[in-house]
């Protein structure tokens, strides 16, 4: 596919090789991307129409991950800004007319804003031979259109969140991740008052750093907080499907999978047999789909999934289990061969009949390479909706920066987007995501666990500017957002 664009720069510095083509499923192909003089050209491996998916710098907004509409191949090229434009209306229209066949009131004054933008969309597709005046047109139409979409998703979620509460008390449950550390007293009070779970970290790293030497303190000091407090408890992930997730002395093992499951699986027994009948929650796995553990190809880490959460069931058979997937856009599949999508691992799972209670979705926006781009929030509303027919809870674990400055604590291979535009105020998009995505998602009554995925960025951390506590171990604004909502919704 070809494109030209009236500015280059609408692609932020790195975006070229985050862009992708996808098909119906929205499950991403293999996809190139290259300029050829002035226009764009995106390669895949197949010749079917597909949706085009671009960062691109929106007016007045900041760095967002936009979609086409569905386009096939031709020689003439397209011009960017008009089919993103296109594609972002047509989006919006489609989620708003799901929205409204169920029961959601749209005010008048949002209808006749989409309706500008419909007709801005109009005059770029109409003057397109005038490629200033058509792009120009275009990003008016999605600046305005991102800003409805907004409105409409802020809209929606108060209405479902008020519809469930009159039917019901909302039983979601809202909290955080900790980290390998015991919070201080001050952040244990504050997480008191925000929270009504918290996931307690028993990595393989964290358990047993030395060979043979499990320490189990830090984790039973943790728990007795926990059950003090009246806070629920998720505990997890007993396996992390990555880098992260083993201790340094086990890559004497690597190549040996035979032995390297064994003693994943010792690590399981281990924790489920200590901690059986004192958790509400066991998360088993996370990123099952996309992390790289040692040598353990796709269908050695879903058969290690498969005999870990058989371990769990056997030892603590009463105890809800969920299994955890990160990226669930699929955008690693870009550059990397994979047999299956985040979905399908999800699918093959239920189809094997384990007694999984649940899954997780981590999401780490506005962190690349091991994060998902920012999206319009409706995004978010349908991804809820794809997993949802899978017939089994949720559990969101969401992440955002805060800032794009460098955070030395951070893991060095993960970066930050730039979340704002030149003409765009200073936001703190952390708060700004959270404040419109943690209502829709609470709204859902397929999502029963909303997580913060990192505490603070005051001790060594994944992901920048991604904690709820900054690096001097003050509270940033989320919290108190996340604060407020827990008790708006009656938890």
């Amino acid at each position: 596919m070809r494109f030209h664009l009236h500015r280059r720069d609408r692609i932020p510095p790195g975006g070229l090789p985050r862009i992708y083509v996808a098909g119906n499923e929205d499950i991403p192909w293999q996809t190139s991307s290259r300029w050829d003089g002035e226009t764009l050209v995106i390669q895949r491996g197949v010749d079917d129409s597909g949706y085009v998916y671009v960062p691109w710098v929106v007016d007045g907004h900041g760095q967002y991950l936009l979609g086409t509409s569905t386009l096939i191949e031709r020689e003439r090229p397209y011009l960017l800004d008009v089919e993103l434009a296109r594609g972002l209306i047509q989006r919006i229209r489609s989620r708003l007319f799901i929205w409204e066949w169920l029961g959601m009131k749209t005010p008048p004054e949002l209808t006749e804003r989409l309706q500008e933008a419909t007709r801005l969309f109009s005059r770029a597709a109409t003057t397109q031979k005038d490629v200033a005046a058509s792009a120009e047109a275009a990003n008016k139409a999605i600046a305005l259109a991102l800003t409805v979409s907004e409105q409409l998703v802020r809209a929606y979620s108060e209405q479902t969140i008020n519809s469930r509460q009159r039917q019901t008390p909302i039983a979601s449950l809202l909290g955080v991740s900790l980290g390998p550390a015991a919070p201080t007293v001050q952040v244990k009070r504050q997480l008191v008052d925000a929270c009504n779970i918290v996931q307690l970290p028993v990595g393989w790293r964290a358990i047993e750093s030395r060979e043979g030497k499990r320490d189990w303190k830090p984790t039973d000091e943790q728990l007795g907080w926990c059950q003090t407090a009246g806070l629920k408890v998720a505990m997890g992930p007993l396996l992390r499907l990555d880098d992260r997730g083993v201790p340094d002395w086990m890559y004497l093992w690597e190549g040996d999978d035979d032995n390297l499951v064994r003693l994943l699986l010792d690590h399981v027994k281990a924790v489920v047999s200590r901690y059986a009948g004192r958790v509400h929650l066991w998360h088993v796995a996370s990123r099952v789909n996309n992390g790289q553990l040692l040598s353990l190809d796709e269908e050695s880490r879903l058969n290690l999934v498969a005999q870990a959460v058989q371990v769990v069931r056997k030892i603590d058979p009463r105890t809800p289990v969920v299994v955890s997937f990160d990226q669930p856009w699929g955008e690693y599949l870009v550059d990397q061969e994979h047999d299956l999508a985040p979905l399908h691992y999800a699918d093959a799972l239920v189809r094997a009949d384990l007694g999984i209670s649940g899954f997780g979705l981590e999401i780490n926006s506005g962190y690349w390479p091991r994060g998902s781009s920012h999206r319009p929030t409706f995004e978010y509303g349908k991804l809820i909706d794809q997993w949802s027919q899978l017939g089994l809870p949720l559990m969101v674990l969401l992440t955002a920066p805060s800032g794009d400055l460098p955070d030395p604590l951070a893991a060095k291979t993960i970066a930050a987007e730039l979340v704002h535009s030149p003409d765009a105020p200073q936001q703190d998009s952390q708060l700004a995501l959270a404040s419109s995505v943690a209502p829709l998602l609470l709204g859902r009554t397929s999502v029963q666990v909303v997580l913060w995925n990192q505490l603070t960025d005051h001790e060594p951390h994944e992901f920048p500017h991604g904690g709820l506590f900054d690096g001097k171990g003050n509270p940033k604004p989320t919290l108190g957002m996340l604060r407020d909502l827990r008790k708006a919704c009656g938890g």
